[in-house]
């Protein structure tokens, strides 16, 4: 009876800060079996299909070797999954995780907005070759110097990698991500500055879910937990 009052309580406590679906998860799976599933939901996927189909176009661009290629699965499967169709890029370089997700925007009737100080021919011609165009929009702009007020569901940050720079930005537009909504950062591993200010950031935060993946470079995700109502 204890033990049963205990889950009970446990569960109403996951409620409060993650939603009725995830106290629901607790109450019937019991506290190890949860904890598998909360973990299999973060674990990169693996985006396969028949051998004898050959690689979809958009496949190519996440089968290239480059510094963020492992994680593009999960940048596109993040946001086609949890829905996530307004979507902020700060920092696009030559478009890799540009065209992982416009795809997934283009999937769900989302749009991505990229922003980068510098101009971006080669991301520009990857969206083109994509067929993406019409979900995605580019600004030439210091992010930090943008005057920008837009709700956001997915907010992805790959610039300067300094502490600074990194802590500002999460300052200026973490709090514009949506209760659901998710923050992607790469190169925490490759950028030890960058984890380091997604630590300070986030620390003691009652209402977010951190999660590492240290391979590739380092990525970040942090999700926005739902209040319940």
């Amino acid at each position: 009876m204890a033990g049963a009052v205990s889950r009970l309580r446990e569960a109403r406590d996951l409620g409060r800060t993650l939603g009725l679906r995830v106290a629901v998860e607790r109450l019937l799976l019991g506290w190890e079996r949860f904890q598998i599933l909360q973990r299999a939901l973060v674990v990169e996927p693996i985006l396969g299909r028949p051998i004898s189909d050959g690689p979809p176009p958009l496949e190519k661009h996440w089968v290239r070797c480059t510094d963020i290629y492992a994680h593009l699965p999960t940048l596109y499967k993040t946001t086609v999954d949890r829905r996530l169709r307004r979507v902020l890029e700060l920092g696009t370089r030559t478009g890799e995780s540009t065209v992982a997700l416009c795809a997934a925007a283009k999937e769900i009737g989302g749009h991505v907005t990229s922003v980068d100080i510098e101009p971006c021919p080669q991301a520009e011609d990857e969206v083109r070759k994509a067929g993406l165009e019409n979900v995605w929009t580019f600004i030439r702009s210091d992010d930090l110097a943008l005057d920008w007020r837009e709700p956001i569901d997915h907010l992805f940050i790959d610039t300067s990698h300094t502490y600074d720079q990194t802590r500002r930005e999460l300052e200026k537009y973490e709090p514009l991500v949506a209760a659901g909504g998710a923050v992607t950062l790469h190169d925490t591993t490759s950028h030890p500055d960058v984890w380091r200010a997604v630590a300070d950031h986030f620390r003691d935060r009652k209402d977010v879910r951190v999660f590492r993946y240290w391979h590739n470079n380092g990525l970040a995700l942090i999700e926005k937990v739902r209040a319940s109502t």
